[in-house]
């Protein structure tokens, strides 16, 4: 079974390098990936090539990896904020067609930039400040998880599509739909089992990030889980701040998503100007504001909770669990 990427980006099968390899952060994340299945095949860091890091091939750029390993196709990059504008770049003309860019705290002038420079390139890249994205056919990008025993009990195969905005949030919506016999809030007001030990479980979660200017957006995610037929039920993490949940909506009407969706909408009390928690969270407009958004979402049928341990019920609901 075809993996998400082929829905967003075209690519059967992930061929990976992982920029910043030699670093700790690197290193750990190429062996969780790895280990859940990820196929990781070159690392670079620039004067580092010609090392090796658990046994993967480390260059000194995303050009001579690709020239040396034609069929790289993916990247994840573990670089600080600052230098994620230069080596995006170095790896969109490298022609390696999706990147991870996990950094938090990237300029926004620099995503500006990105975005147009992968537009120009056929590029796509998700995040940045993003956990990452993790399929359950059998790759991840990033750390959603924690370890890769713990990822491969609790991320398990199934029809629910998460798209988050959080990296909290796309763990803990993706791992819950994976758990037998979960209790938790109903629609009538009481607290118990919500599906016996048949439970949903999950094609794939996508981490779109908490900056202002993701990549993959809201709608981009939703798009490739409407195409996958893995996915009966997308539930979103959304939050104030940014035009995606409104362009969601849109799509809706549009009929480009047409398969069931659950947003569990944050900031219902966030104040103009305040950020919260994310960088992408603070609202400019009143398109940006919590009921704005949600008027938006349930006018196309979307529905809209306000709490994220209640979307699992509406899951139920929608697959007559």
């Amino acid at each position: 079974m075809s993996g998400i990427l082929k829905y967003l980006v075209g690519i059967e099968i992930p061929k990976v390098l992982i920029v910043g390899i030699t670093g700790n952060q690197g290193q750990n994340s190429a062996k969780l990936m790895m280990q859940m299945g990820t196929s990781v095949v070159a690392g670079c860091t620039p004067g580092k090539g010609g090392q090796e890091v658990n046994g993967v091939p480390v260059f000194n750029s995303p050009a001579e990896a690709k020239k040396a390993i034609p069929e790289l196709n993916c990247a994840c990059t573990y670089v600080p904020a600052g230098a994620i504008k230069k080596a995006a770049m170095e790896i969109m003309d490298a022609g390696i067609r999706f990147t991870v860019l996990t950094a938090d705290g990237v300029p926004t002038h620099d995503e500006a930039v990105l975005k147009e420079y992968s537009s120009a390139r056929s590029c796509t890249y998700l995040g940045p400040n993003t956990v990452g994205m993790l399929d359950t056919s059998g790759y991840l990008f990033g750390m959603i998880g924690g370890s890769a025993a713990w990822a491969k009990k609790n991320y398990l195969p199934g029809c629910v599509g998460v798209i988050s905005r959080s990296g909290g949030l796309s763990q803990l919506l993706g791992a819950f739909h994976c758990r037998p016999n979960l209790q938790g809030p109903r629609e009538d007001g009481t607290f118990g089992p919500l599906w016996g030990e048949k439970y949903p479980g999950v094609s794939a979660v996508m981490c779109i990030g908490g900056d202002p200017m993701p990549g993959v957006s809201m709608v981009d995610a939703a798009k490739a889980f409407e195409k996958d037929p893995r996915t009966k039920v997308i539930v979103v993490y959304g939050e104030t701040g940014t035009t995606q949940e409104n362009d969601l909506a849109d799509a809706v009407k549009a009929g480009a998503v047409t398969k069931p969706i659950v947003v569990f909408l944050g900031g219902k009390y966030t104040k103009a100007g305040v950020a919260q928690s994310h960088a992408g969270a603070m609202i400019r407009n009143e398109a940006e504001t919590y009921h704005f958004k949600r008027k938006a979402l349930e006018e196309q049928g979307i529905i809209v909770i306000d709490r994220p341990d209640a979307v699992f019920a509406q899951t139920a609901k929608i697959l007559g669990l």
